[in-house]
């Protein structure tokens, strides 16, 4: 919501504070043809060009409005470069498109009276134009009067040419620009032009420079050098349009150094004998992009993982107290054998249903004889899988004795001691993220398996690190639990922050993915529930559970002893 009400409130205020008409929008591409005729017929040289020009700052006072709104630093004008006119990608200042295309025609009658001479006077070009060019006083004065009565606190500097930008000396023209394509006065755009901006290519910074000192006088722009790679940035919402928008000067340098970059990377993960034992070779999932309202296939890798250094290990001393009052209350839920009356097929033979049968038979309703008796086991049809977060948050300390994710595993053991007694069927999983190619699926207890000390050595020996991923987890847990065969299926998320990552899947993209994830899981079959530790999971955790989909556990230390009486709230001991 918060995101939302941000971008009404910024194209209000944008166009609250914008000088323009775009419904009478005028655009270059559509009046290039005619203007580069003009241009040559006017000034006599074929070498002369028509180029869209870029935005230059005008340094005039801006109002409050426009203050607030963060416009009217720069402005489209027009300025000759050798012998190429820059003209405004587009103009409409002016509510009539009429007023706008003769802006066009007179900006480049302009040129072609005053040429290169930066240093004219705006009222000196004017008047020079005007004298050469009678027939345009009454479409200048047409102009003027309605810039002025449109904005009569601002010069009609829209009208004039101005200075072009400040060369710099390593400012090189290698750098591709967009050519107009020659169309007829009446055709319209397909879509407006890419803004132009000064380039300039430099070297690769050495790192090793250090503080320059100069004088504020000398000082003609800001800019700020952040070495990013745009070949390998993963942010497709980082709004670079604008970012450059706001830029006087666009610098590009080639880092010759790729294979830095990516030993940096392989930094970020140890080495392959001290990392956990990956299974496989990683499975693709897809992703949910908010943005473009479509599931994006096979974006995310999954790469299921064993912990490292795995020792057998038993009940730990601290938690066996816990552990045998939370077996005694389970053990109620242990399959119990009952005798079944009235079966086809039985032990022993059921009187009763005998006797009824001899009566029914003497009355000639002859039926399917079902006279015997059978001891059979009763139990629950459930499954549960356990996700619980591993990631870099869970190594905070709660107190001075535990981290989080000491009371995580220290839940997963209480859980699964509980569990072993019920002979439910269920599941342990772990997981975290690192970007998502890297999503790391820990494998500490299958349905298939028995819980024993190898498990609890598992459960051990998981370590905290990297980011939280939640969508792709929990897509591939609910296919490992929809293919169980129980009729009831409980997915139980275990966490203490809200979804994250490296990339875009920080704030509303990994909530928007999170949630049609469980989405999906519901469409399964499955029954998602959550169990925090986040104070703040009131702000996320409605919107992708719903309001009885979750609860808090607001002192972490009692975790470990709530997570089972939770469970057995919601499979309706």
């Amino acid at each position: 919501m918060e995101e939302w009400v941000g971008k009404v409130w910024h194209k209000l205020i944008t166009r609250s504070a914008g000088q323009e008409y775009p419904q009478a929008r005028v655009h270059l591409e559509e009046m290039h043809q005619t203007l580069s005729i003009l241009l040559r017929a006017l000034g006599g040289d074929s070498e002369l060009e028509v180029r869209q020009g870029c935005e230059v700052a005008t340094g005039e006072r801006r109002s409050l409005l426009q203050r607030v709104a963060g416009v009217g630093l720069k402005a489209r004008a027009a300025y000759w470069d050798e012998k190429i006119l820059n003209l405004p990608d587009s103009i409409a200042f002016f509510p009539l498109r009429a007023l706008n295309r003769d802006t066009y025609l007179w900006l480049t009658a302009l040129g072609s009276c005053t040429g290169n001479q930066a240093s004219s006077s705006p009222a000196s070009a004017v008047a020079a134009t005007l004298q050469r060019y009678p027939a345009l006083c009454d479409r200048y004065q047409r102009l003027l009067e309605n810039w002025q009565t449109l904005y009569p606190e601002t010069e009609p500097t829209p009208l004039w040419l101005v200075a072009p930008p400040v060369n710099n000396p390593l400012l090189t023209t290698s750098l591709a620009e967009p050519v107009l394509s020659e169309t007829s006065p009446d055709s319209k755009p397909a879509a407006a032009s890419p803004k132009r901006h000064r380039a300039e290519r430099t070297d690769m910074p050495d790192g090793k420079s250090g503080l320059l000192s100069f004088r504020l006088e000398s000082l003609f722009s800001w800019t700020e050098y952040i070495p990013v790679d745009r070949t390998s940035d993963d942010d497709p919402s980082d709004d670079a349009d604008r970012t450059a928008d706001d830029l006087d000067v666009i610098t590009v340098a080639r880092d010759r150094k790729a294979s830095s970059h990516k030993i940096k990377l392989d930094f970020d993960l140890p080495a392959s004998e001290y990392d956990d034992i990956p299974q496989g070779e990683g499975i693709p999932l897809p992703e949910w992009d908010y943005r473009k309202q479509r599931l994006i296939p096979s974006h995310c890798r999954l790469q299921v993982m064993l912990p490292r250094d795995v020792q057998e290990q038993s009940l730990p001393s601290h938690l066996q107290a816990s552990a045998r009052k939370l077996r005694r209350r389970f053990e109620v839920l242990q399959p119990r054998r009952e005798w079944l009356n009235h079966q086809q097929e039985g032990t022993e033979l059921d009187i009763d249903s005998y006797i009824l049968h001899l009566g029914e038979r003497k009355r000639g309703k002859a039926d399917i004889p079902a006279v015997y008796r059978d001891c059979r086991e009763k139990g629950r049809d459930l499954s549960c899988l356990l996700l619980a977060d591993f990631s870099m948050s869970t190594d905070s300390w709660v107190s001075n004795e535990a981290r989080v994710v000491d009371i995580v595993r220290d839940s997963l053991v209480l859980f699964a001691e509980s569990l072993g007694t019920t002979r439910d069927r269920f599941a342990l999983y772990g997981f975290s993220s690192l970007n998502r190619q890297q999503v790391r699926f820990y494998c500490l207890k299958s349905f298939a398996e028995r819980y024993d000390g190898q498990v609890r050595g598992r459960i051990m020996a998981t370590k905290p690190g990297y980011y939280t991923r939640m969508g792709a987890a929990i897509r591939y847990a609910s296919q490992l639990l929809e293919k169980e065969s129980s009729q009831q299926k409980l997915l139980l998320l275990l966490t203490d922050g809200k979804p994250n990552d490296l990339d875009v899947y920080e704030g509303r993209y990994g909530l928007e993915d999170t949630r049609m994830a469980l989405q999906e899981a519901r469409q399964r079959g499955l029954k998602p529930f959550c169990v925090t530790i986040d104070d703040k999971a009131e702000n996320y955790l409605p919107h992708l559970f719903g309001h009885q989909g979750w609860v808090l556990v607001r002192k972490a230390e009692e975790l470990p002893q709530k997570l089972p009486q939770l469970y057995a709230l919601l499979t309706g001991c």
